[in-house]
This record gives structure tokens, C-alpha cells and sequence, in this order.
């Protein structure tokens, strides 16, 4: 395989996986800021803590600092405006001296129509501003592969 056909393939890899992070990302940002524009508000509060363990990949070593750190996703409950009950649990873990604990009040906004689709007023879309960076960035090196691979 030559030099520039490794460039080719190296830019379509770079450039697929930074198009998909990216849109994902943006179909959370805009998921996000509809509701917190739009959506209902509702009280809730932090119920239990679910626990999550991050495992190895594999038996092989890992170098990764976060592995084998236990992490925690917060339980909220809280009710619709027509009264249904809902418990849901945050997308985002964290470790238990960076979540919310439980027994915390929080603000919920969410879809009247389907109030499966929620957010916390607190989260906002830093988080996933990050990953559409991170996908810009893979395109930005997908791009400098594929111009790589003309030279």
C-alpha cells in the first residue's frame, strides 16, 4: 500500500468519525436548547445514585487514570403537569464528589408531548459543545490527510 493511498484512508477514517461525533453532537445541542427554550418546567429531585463502574476494556493493561473508578448517575423524580410520575436518570456520570447528591432539588424541562425527551435546566450544552469540537477536529485531520495524500 503506498504513502498516499494510507493518506486516503486515514482521511476517510478521521473524516467519517468527526462528521458522525459532530452530527450527534449537534442533534443533542439543538435537542437541548429546545427544551430549555420551549419545554415545560417541572421540580425534581435526586432520588438514588446509580453506581457504575468503568472496566477495563480488556485483560491487556490500560493506562487510562479512569479505569476502575466508580462513577454515578443521578435518579430524578418528578411529574408531568398532567401529574404522570416519571424517574429518569442523567446521561452524563460523574464521579460521587462531582454529582449531584441525592436528596437535591433540580429543575427539569421537558417535552409536554414526550416527556421522555428532558434536561436539566443546570446542564446546559457545554458538554456537548466539546464533542462537536472534538468532531471538528477529526474532520480538520481527516482534511489534512486527504491533503496529504494529493502531495
Amino acid at each position: 500500500m503506498s504513502a498516499s493511498q494510507i493518506f486516503l484512508l486515514l482521511a476517510s477514517v478521521f473524516t467519517a468519525a468527526g462528521s458522525v461525533i459532530g452530527l450527534v453532537a449537534s442533534l443533542k445541542i439543538r435537542r437541548v436548547r429546545f427544551l430549555l427554550r420551549e419545554g415545560s418546567t417541572a421540580r425534581g429531585v435526586v432520588t438514588r445514585l446509580e453506581e457504575t463502574r468503568i472496566a477495563p476494556a480488556s485483560d491487556a493493561g490500560s493506562t487510562t487514570r479512569s479505569v476502575g473508578t466508580t462513577v454515578y448517575y443521578p435518579v430524578i423524580a418528578w411529574s408531568t403537569g398532567d401529574g404522570r410520575a416519571m424517574e429518569t436518570r442523567t446521561n452524563i456520570a460523574r464521579p460521587k464528589d462531582r454529582t449531584l447528591p441525592v436528596g437535591a432539588r433540580v429543575e427539569v424541562r421537558y417535552d409536554e408531548a414526550d416527556p421522555s425527551r428532558w434536561t436539566l435546566q443546570a446542564e446546559g450544552t457545554a458538554f456537548w459543545w466539546l464533542f462537536s469540537a472534538l468532531g471538528a477536529l477529526f474532520i480538520a485531520i481527516g482534511l489534512g490527510f486527504a491533503l496529504g495524500s494529493l502531495l
